[in-house]
């Protein structure tokens, strides 16, 4: 039921303060002065002025700081990801070198422990592994370069992360006491409010500016969650760059260790190579000290070669009609080559003997050798040093088709010429005389044809070894058969 209100009594009881308010609210005033208003107008009146009166924004941490964080945060972020990027590369690259390096490396370790190695070309692999390691030491010191700048780039990603999850809080806190404040706010009835105020213009301010705190705080707390949502996102894509991170430093590490491995087997390879370049090089010396016998100038040294390329046209000659022969049963009854296809390359010659190579196939500096091409100095086959008496096998199944003493040189050497079919044909020269096989004899791969002596035109006991291929038997490299 509503109530009068002596407006001379509530003025008495305000004073000069309701005064000092009758501009803000004079349709209250004028009623004051009248009749008696119920309070159910004053009240409604109250809320109209209250929509009436100017909102005022709350207080509360700001905003845009975290806002500049969390963008700073995301461009590390990216700029981690690109750096993780070129370390996986990085990675991979080395990986990839060091498993070329280890089967180069495995390989010449096998080659040096063969007789048939060639030199020459485990040297040069030696050479081109050393070179892949200082790319991989130097890829490997870019990488530990690039995890440092990660590492770098990391802690301050997560410091920043730390301090945005600071300034979260005390947004959060500042929330908080607001809304506890328009809670207590809340729970006061307006009466209340209005009978406690110092003023009227107080309530109105005061119940003005709460009710605007809703739609603020509001937006407020949706800003909150955006940003945590934001951060939490940033947080996981740092926790699992940082365990990728710790991954790849573990990767870099085991690469590390293998390029010390690699080293030490390179250095072993090394010392391999060098013993037996010595062991060679002796072989050679001694052929010189032979050679020198047989030719004391480059004169005489001259002539011998001239005399060499005779006795073998010669010799050609003569056996060109066995070795076709030789080649016809080969081909009918091994198919070609004994299983191996001329000038393929993709078959194997079974090595002759065993023994240190004295001189390779092709240029050489041995001055009793004939030129041939560009080349002042040419050797048709390869020379393996031995014990005298050594057993030498047939390289591949055939038919002799030659055995016996070399006609054309002054002092004849023991030979055995072996057709394969298919156009290919061996020759094994310097044998001692033991008569192992004759011409016609079916041989298989790897058959005892003779033993290792040192007859003609000899340096020592060795064995002197050619291939033959095509229609006119020109020798060849019998590497490229191994």
């Amino acid at each position: 039921m509503p109530c009068s209100v002596n407006p001379r009594a509530r003025g008495a009881a305000y004073g000069s303060k309701w005064e000092l308010h009758r501009e803000i609210v004079p349709s209250v005033k004028a009623r004051a002065q009248g009749a008696a208003v119920s309070w159910s107008r004053l009240l409604v009146l109250l809320f109209v002025v209250i929509l009436a009166v100017p909102v005022f924004a709350p207080s509360s941490v700001d905003a845009a700081s975290l806002k500049d964080q969390i963008a700073a945060a995301k461009d590390r972020q990216a700029a981690l990801t690109q750096s993780i990027a070129k370390s996986e590369r990085l990675v991979a690259q080395l990986q990839s070198d060091e498993a070329q390096t280890k089967r180069d490396l495995d390989q010449t370790t096998e080659d040096l422990k063969d007789i048939r190695t060639d030199q020459a070309a485990v040297k040069a692999r030696i050479e081109k592994v050393q070179q892949r390691l200082k790319r991989i030491e130097a890829r490997h010191a870019e990488l530990v370069e690039e995890q440092r700048q990660t590492d770098f780039t990391l802690g301050l990603l997560e410091q920043e992360l730390a301090n945005g999850e600071t300034d979260l809080k005390a947004r959060r806190e500042a929330l908080g006491r607001r809304l506890a404040e328009a809670y207590r706010t809340e729970n006061t009835t307006l009466l209340d409010q209005l009978f406690t105020a110092e003023s009227f213009s107080d309530v109105l301010t005061d119940t003005s500016a709460y009710l605007s705190y809703g739609d603020q705080d509001a937006q407020l707390a949706r800003q909150i969650t955006q940003d945590q949502q934001a951060l939490d996102s940033l947080r996981l894509l740092t926790t699992s760059t940082r365990l990728r991170t710790d991954q790849l430093r573990r990767e870099t590490l085991d690469t590390q260790a293998k390029v010390m491995d690699l080293r030490v087997q390179l250095g072993q390879a090394k010392r391999a190579l060098a013993k037996l370049e010595a062991r060679t090089e002796k072989a050679r010396e001694r052929q010189e000290a032979q050679m020198r016998i047989i030719a004391s100038n480059k004169k005489e040294a001259l002539a011998v070669a001239r005399k060499m390329v005779a006795q073998r046209n010669a010799l050609r000659s003569k056996v060109q009609s066995l070795v076709a022969s030789a080649q016809a049963k080969a081909t009918a009854r091994f198919g070609g080559g004994g299983g191996i296809r001329a000038g393929s390359g993709s078959g194997r010659l079974v090595w002759p003997a065993n023994g240190s190579i004295s001189q390779d196939y092709g240029c050489t500096g041995y001055y009793v050798n004939p030129p041939s091409g560009s080349c002042p100095h040419w050797h048709d086959g390869i020379d393996i040093a031995g014990a005298g008496g050594s057993r030498i096998v047939a390289s591949a199944s055939g038919v002799v088709a030659f055995a016996g003493w070399n006609p054309y040189e002054a002092v004849p050497a023991y030979i055995v010429i072996i057709a394969h079919g298919g156009g290919l044909s061996t020759l094994y020269a310097h044998m001692q005389p033991s008569g192992a096989v004759h011409a016609g004899s079916v041989v298989k791969r790897g058959q005892t044809i003779g033993y290792m002596g040192s007859t003609g035109n000899s340096t020592g006991n060795h064995l002197h070894w050619e291939v033959w291929a095509g229609a006119d038997w020109s020798p060849v490299n019998p590497r490229a058969y191994m």
